[in-house]
This record gives C-alpha cells, structure tokens and sequence, in this order.
C-alpha cells in the first residue's frame, strides 16, 4: 500500500504506528485523557442554573461536572468568584476545550450559547477522512490511558474515595435529600459531602493511604482527577497525613487557597476570616492568589492580614495525636539548635572565578564548600537519633519508604565529591539560556578521574548523564540537552553551552578576564566581597525585567506589567544582593535591593530610619511586634486612591460621597492626623482572648478624635444599621480619657475585634482589647520595662552602623508554647518519649529578629540567625544555619 491515499492523507495503519513509537510525556498523556473525560463527563452534567436574565449563577455548592463549572463563570469574569474556586476553575480550563470555549462564549456576551463538546461538524472529502482519523487516535489515546492508569481512575466517578476509618461523637453525611448518620467502617464516595457534630471527632482513610483528622464542625468534600486526590475543606480544622502520592498530588482546596502536597503532615483551618496552613513534617505549597508559599517543618501561614500567628503546637493541640506531632517539632528544634553550633566555613574576600563568566550574566550564587559542615551535621543526627525515641520512629519510616537511604546516599557523593575542589562553588545564569552555569578551583590533579569514576556507574542508555570532555577543542558549539563537564587548568566548568565552556577554557590557559569584569554588574558583586562573604546571591534585576515579560491580566487589565508601573516604584530597581556570613559565632545576613535612582511611588513609602517611640508601649513579655515608620500618611493615602481611581474610575465619585455624607475627609482628616509610624503586638497571654495592642504617632489628637466620632454617628444614622449600632463611651482615669468602642455588627465577618478601648498618650494613640491592657503598657512605658531594652531583643540585632530602624519584626513564641505544652503533658496519652521531647520546647526556643533600613535609592533587611527568620525558627525560635538545609537541597536534588 502506498504511503498516502488518493486524499494525500495516512493510512490507518501509518497512524497507529506513528503513536505507537511516539513516546509521549506523561503529563501529556494525562492532559488528552483528561479532556477526553471531561467531554464525557459533560454530556451527563445537569445543566448550569440560569438566573432571571438568563446568566449562569454561581449556586453551585459542589462541583460535580463541567455544568457546574460553566455556571462559575459569570462570578470568574466579574472577578467576584472565591480564590479557591478560582484557581480549581482555571485549572479545568486547561485541559477542557468545551469549557473554554464556553468562557470565550460568555466573554463575548453570548451568553446562552449551548456548547456540546461532542458535536463534530459536517465534513466532505478530506475534511471528512482526517476528522475520522483523529477520532480514532483520540480513541488509541483513552484506550492507552485506561491501560498505562487503570480504569478505576479513568471512571471513578460515585465509587468509593475514602472510609471513615473512627469517630468520636457523631459524623454526618449531607445530601439534597437531608443528612444521616456515618458510622465507622462505611465507605465515602467522591463528592459525598460529611460534617463532624460538635464535639466530635473523625479520621477519614482515602483510597491512597492519606489519613485526615477532623476536627469538630469540620466540613469536606472528596474529588479525584487525574492529577490527583483534592479534599474540599468547606470550615473547620483538619490535619492531613499525607501518603506518598507517585504519580498524582494531594491537594486541600479552602475558599481562599490550595495547599499542594506531595507526602507529609500538615494542619488546614478554614473559617470565616480566612485559611491558616501549619506544617508539621514534610513540605507544602499553598497557592494563594498569584502567589506561591513553600513551608517547611514548623512553618506557618495565614491567607488573611487579621489572622496573626499561633504556634503551630496550638494549631495542633485539639488532635488526638498532638502529643506525637508537638514531640516531633521539638525533636527537630533540638536537632536545630546543635547544628547551628557547627563552625561555619571561613569568610571569602575575593573570588578568582568571578572574572571568568559570560559578559550577560544576569544572576549570580557563590557558596561555601561544606563537605566538612556537611559530614559533622551528618554525625550530629545519627548521634541525636540513637537518644530520641521520637525520631527513631519518624526515621523508621522514612527507611521503609527508602528516603533514608536516598539521603544517606547523596550526603557520601557530597562528601567525597567535597574533598576534590576549592573552598567555593559558582553558579551563574546568563541571560536568555534556561540551563545555569557551574564553576570551581578543582582542589585535586585526579578530579577527572574521580568524576569519571561516578559517571560510570551511571547507565549508558541515560542520554541525560553528563559528558566529560578533557579537550576544548572537541567540544560541539552550541546548545546541549546533556551537561557538560570541562576541567581545563584546576578550572572545572559544568554547563550545556558549548560555546560559553570554550571560552572558559581559553580564559583558563590565559588567566585571562572575561567580558563579565568590565559590567557594572560585575561592580556590584565584587564589591560584597570586600567586606567577607561566606553565602552570596546577586540578581541584576534590570536586565531580567528588561528581558523578562513580566505581566498580569488584573486590576490593570491585559498586558499590564507591573513591574513597569512608575506609580510603584519598582521599575527603577538595579541590583538585588544577599548575604550571609558567620561573625563572633552568629550568622549575619543581609539583603539590599538597590535603585538607579531614588525611591518613588509604593518603594518610598518606608520611610529613613527613626526613632520608634510606639515601641516603647511593648513589654519584653511580648511573643510578636512589628513596627514601622512610614513616609507623609496623607501622602501615602492619596497615592493609594489614585490607584484605585485608575482601575475604578467610580472610585472617585463614591469616595467623595462617602466623604460628604459622613463630614470626614479621609486624607485631611484622618491620614494629615497621623505621624507615620505603627506598631503591632502581641503582648500577654493568648487565650482565651490574644493580648494584642496597637500604638500609632499621632499629629494632631483632636482631629483624629472628631473624626472617629463623625463616623460612629454617621454609621448609626443610616436605617439598616439601626439594630447594630455602634456605640463610643468615654471614661476619665489617672488624668487621662480613655475611649470604649464597641462594634457588634460591623465587626461579625471583618475580622476586627468587636470592642476596642484606647487612649491618647504623650502624642501616640494605644487601643486594645481592655483598658486594664492600656493601663499596664503605660505603667511598663514609665518604668522603663520595654522590649528594645530586654536581653531577647538587644542580643538578636544584627551589627551594622545604623542607630534606628525603618522597620522591625520580633518573634518569640516560647511564651505562647509554654502554656499549650503544660496542657499537653497533662493529658494521659503522651509517652514518656513525647512528654521528655515536649520539656525541650523551653530550652530550644529562641527569639528572632528582622530589621529593615530605608535609604535614598535602597531598601536593606538584615538579622541574626536563619535568613529573614522566615524557617522554622519563625513560629518556634529557632535558629537555622546552612548544614541542615543542605539535607534538604541534596535530597531534593536526588528525587
């Protein structure tokens, strides 16, 4: 048979063999499948609800198919539709051609266009013949799918999920029809919605091993897709015990965030402020908006401003676990607090591999050989594994999982590969190439052979394994999937571009400078080394946003790049430069973010450092402050309404109606009263009622207090808020007025405490939950009993020639641990283990410190300890070095 038909098309047979030999990516593989489902799928979805203009509402309380997906719609383009639906949206969109067709369909106001993903056009001829042949591959594709996955996560759809494996009080599951008791033992199906009672507790078992507790008055739902398991979190507090998810990913979707896993243990509570996400073991991505969060052991974060911090061993307190799960994270500080007694490697002040990068790098990273570091880190856990109880079971599991032996693995190769080079490693990215670029001072004459050595153990068959090239000259100019691996002169380079590692080697035999030494980038790096350095990263960020297309869709609409926006500033940034390095035993880092010009718009807001007089209001009892000088408020205020005024040109004509009918002027009146700097803290007890206080500059008292009071009574005058009024009362005290608001009604879903007191002292406001609170930070403030003059915070400032700050954030949580873990040892269900690893959270808590300094064109962070204490050590204080996230990197880079 010839080639092509009489049509100029293939054969059958021609195309099956194509697709037979093709090897198709895995991803790509599930994405067809996916599609080919959810035509499926829709053919037997009810139809979307439509409203009485013939809009889609989106009612839909579960989302069972693309009817209900197509019924969001309508909410997405309003932009109106929750985050975590929307991203669940977006993400159907992606492998469903029906419903994106449906968006452009209502994008385009046609509004009742029916879509049927399975309807084929009329076609004639060839038309005809190709379209029968793509109806027959996309068959061989479900048909591979159903072999390679399995039918059961092809059509899984009513069949059993997971099982309610024990229940503590009653489990409900909801339905159209009512709800009816669920006992343990009985099977969950997909899209089963079950609510735990109050005072009830659950574990739900999925089909992949996962376990999660619930809490009383949880809420859930289950879902598989192809890319994995989601559980729906509707309210409530849950804690997920990943298991090891292959192929697929485990994701908790809550109605403002996705939180991604692959295997590990972590806490989700979803309630009407917001999500909170705390990590006990393992790793997570939460997705929030555009924004991507990685947390790690101990880590913490909430998807609202009014949602502050807990101690991740009080998010955990209600489990029935909670003494195993608060004994690991103390198992893990201890091991924290050795490590970071291992002396770091010596400072570097200068770099002979610098000079020898491409003329366009564009990011830079030098760090330290810690083959040593690595090897006592190594030896400081297994001694601290033979004595915890605790951390041997965790290891156990980790051993029969075969991560133990992965990491165990990687940590000889470091090693040895450690004893064969410098005291530094390179590594660059120059512009436009999308593989980095490795340099080091080969330490030993038989590196090659070393590194010979170890590609030999790697399969022949594996075209990704790199090459070792002893001459230049061999080297094929031009792009290389492969890696490789040029030792010219003690130089040893590893990248895939033929053409840069050419150049390297001609700059070797010359010890020659490359184009690199002559840019003003160049200037930059050289110049952090002049001081000492030991962990260094630099970003020439104007070159990557110059190269980069950097743009969101929203508020601004299509093509807007916000980076390019004069009104915030960040078009004029320069250099990015962090640092880390050892000085008198404690880690010193920094970071600048350099300007080619002065600061302007969002960027010049944080004002020149200051004296911080609101600080003086916070004890050294304090677990958290954050505290900060602004540049003019009035100023700042404006800016902000210009902005909104650009998206919302409405915006100007309801502000200036609000600013009639209450009499208050919210720059003149409110923002002109203001001075400019703000603490927040949290400063006694947390339950049952977080101590927290709020001090504020203020210019001008009177007129800040006449404008409270215009507000209050023209909230009250308005009908509706008749029932829920708001009530200011004033008190005089010790010479002083203090002011009581209550706000019942305004408060309910804001997330603002519904009562309030303050007082204005000495040229500040201070409110907070009571009066007595007032009345003991003032008396503090007096006896000089304050947390700048506290041992905690003098011992974590970081040296620098600065006097005051622009911006500080302290942490100390061992206060709000101490009460939760006398609780904990009360309980009957610790073992001794548990109750021994729980003692040790006073002894390995420490407080941590974040300074910021605002300069003319710079913004620069700097503290002591883990870099911008943004680790572990954030919720638990305790600091980390770079040994143990070294552990991390290297099994990272194994799997």
């Amino acid at each position: 048979m010839s080639t092509e038909n009489k049509f100029g098309e293939h054969t059958l047979n021609e195309i099956v063999t194509a697709i037979r030999e093709e090897r198709v990516d895995e991803r790509v593989m599930e994405q067809a499948a996916g599609r080919v489902w959810a035509r499926v799928a829709e053919s037997r979805a009810p139809a979307p609800l439509i409203g009485p203009e013939g809009v889609a509402q989106a009612t839909a309380h579960q989302i069972r198919g693309c009817g209900d997906f197509q019924a969001l719609m309508p909410a997405y383009l309003a932009h109106t539709l929750p985050e975590a639906r929307r991203l669940l949206l977006q993400d159907h969109l992606v492998g469903c051609v029906a419903c994106r067709h449906a968006l452009e369909a209502a994008r385009s106001g046609e509004r009742s266009a029916k879509v049927n993903p399975l309807r084929i056009p009329e076609r004639t001829g060839r038309s005809k013949q190709w379209g029968m042949a793509w109806a027959l591959a996309a068959v061989l594709v479900t048909g591979v799918a159903i072999g390679l996955l399995g039918p059961e996560r092809v059509f899984n759809r009513g069949q059993a999920e997971a099982v309610l494996q024990s229940a503590d009080g009653r489990v409900d599951k909801i339905s159209d029809s009512g709800t009816a008791a669920l006992t343990a033992g009985q099977p969950i199906t997909g899209n089963q919605e079950i609510r735990t009672a109050r005072d009830s507790s659950a574990v739900v078992r999925l089909v992949d091993g996962t376990s999660v507790e619930m809490n009383q008055r949880a809420d859930l739902w289950l879902s598989r897709g192809w890319r994995g398991t989601t559980i729906h979190l509707e309210r409530g507090n849950i804690i997920v015990h990943a298991a090891e998810q292959g192929h697929g990913r485990l994701d908790v979707a809550t109605r403002d965030c996705l939180v991604s896993v692959k295997g590990t243990i972590f806490a989700v509570d979803a309630g009407v402020k917001g999500s909170r996400v705390s990590v006990i073991r393992g790793e997570v991505q939460v997705a929030q908006g555009r924004k991507l969060h990685l947390l790690r052991p101990g880590q913490q974060l909430s998807t609202a401003a009014s949602l502050t911090s807990v101690p991740v061993a009080q998010e955990v307190a209600w489990s029935r676990n909670s003494g195993e799960y608060v004994a690991l994270l103390s198992e893990f500080g201890a091991l924290h607090k050795q490590l970071e007694a291992i002396p770091s490697p010596a400072s570097r002040y200068d770099s002979a591999l610098l000079k020898m990068l491409p003329a366009d790098t564009v990011l830079y990273a030098a760090i330290p050989n810690l083959g040593s570091s690595l090897a006592e880190a190594n030896r400081i856990f297994q001694d601290r594994l033979q004595q915890s109880e605790v951390l041997q079971q965790w290891w156990k599991q980790k051993q029969a999982s075969g991560d133990a032996q992965k990491v165990q693995e990687m940590i000889d190769r470091v090693r040895s590969f450690s004893d064969y080079v410098g005291d530094e490693i390179v590594i660059a990215m120059p512009a436009g190439h999308q593989s980095p670029l490795l340099l080091a001072e080969a330490r030993r004459p038989d590196l090659g052979a070393f590194i010979q050595q170890q590609l030999s153990e790697i399969s022949p068959n594996d075209k990704s394994a790199p090459v070792l090239i002893s001459n230049p000259g061999a080297i094929t100019t031009g792009g290389n999937e492969r890696p490789l691996i040029l030792i010219k002169n003690n130089i040893l380079a590893v990248g895939t571009d033929a053409a840069q590692l050419q150049e390297i080697a001609t700059l070797a035999d010359h010890s020659a400078s490359g184009g690199f030494a002559s840019t003003p980038f160049y200037a930059a790096v050289q110049q952090a080394y002049q001081s000492g350095t030991e962990w260094l990263f630099c970003a020439d960020v104007e070159q990557i946003l110059s190269t980069s297309v950097l743009s969101i869709r929203e508020p601004k609409g299509p093509g807007y790049e916000p980076f390019k926006d004069p009104n915030l500033g960040l078009v004029d940034m320069r250099y990015l430069v962090m640092e880390s390095k050892d000085v008198d035993g404690k880690a010193q880092n920094r970071a600048t973010l350099t300007f080619a010009r002065d600061r302007r718009g969002v960027a010049a807001w944080l004002a020149s450092p200051s004296p911080m007089g609101t600080l003086d209001f916070v004890s050294p009892q304090a677990s958290f402050a954050v505290s900060f000088v602004a540049q003019e408020p009035r100023q700042i205020v404006q800016q902000m309404i210009g902005f909104i005024e650009s998206d919302e040109p409405q915006a100007s004509q309801d502000l200036a109606d609000f600013e009639s009918k209450t009499g208050v002027s919210l720059s003149d009146d409110l923002a002109a009263s203001l001075g400019g700097e703000v603490t927040v803290a949290l400063d006694g007890p947390v339950l049952p009622t977080p101590s927290w206080k709020l001090a504020v500059e203020v210019s001008d008292p009177m007129r800040l207090q006449t404008a409270v009071e215009k507000l209050v009574a023209s909230y009250n005058q308005q009908p509706e808020n008749k029932t829920g009024a708001i009530t200011l009362t004033q008190q005089a005290s010790g010479g002083r007025t203090f002011y009581e608001l209550n706000m019942p009604q305004v408060t309910a879903s804001s997330g603002i405490p519904a009562k309030l007191d303050y007082v204005f002292v000495d040229g500040y406001l201070l409110a907070a939950p009571s009066q007595a609170l007032l009345l003991s930070s003032i008396q503090n403030r007096e006896a000089g009993y304050t947390l700048t003059r506290s041992t905690n915070f003098t011992s974590q400032l970081p040296g620098d020639g600065y006097v005051n700050f622009s911006a500080v954030v302290y942490q100390n949580v061992g206060a709000m641990l101490a009460p939760i873990a006398n609780i904990l040892k009360s309980t009957s269900v610790l073992t001794p283990a548990q109750r021994q690893s729980i003692d040790a959270i006073r002894q390995n808590t420490a407080p941590s410190l974040v300074c910021a300094y605002g300069g003319p064109d710079t913004i620069t962070i700097a503290n002591t300890g883990s870099l911008f204490a943004a680790g572990f050590e954030s919720f638990l204080g305790i600091n980390r070095q770079g040994p143990l996230e070294i552990l991390h990197v290297l099994r990272e880079a194994k799997n």
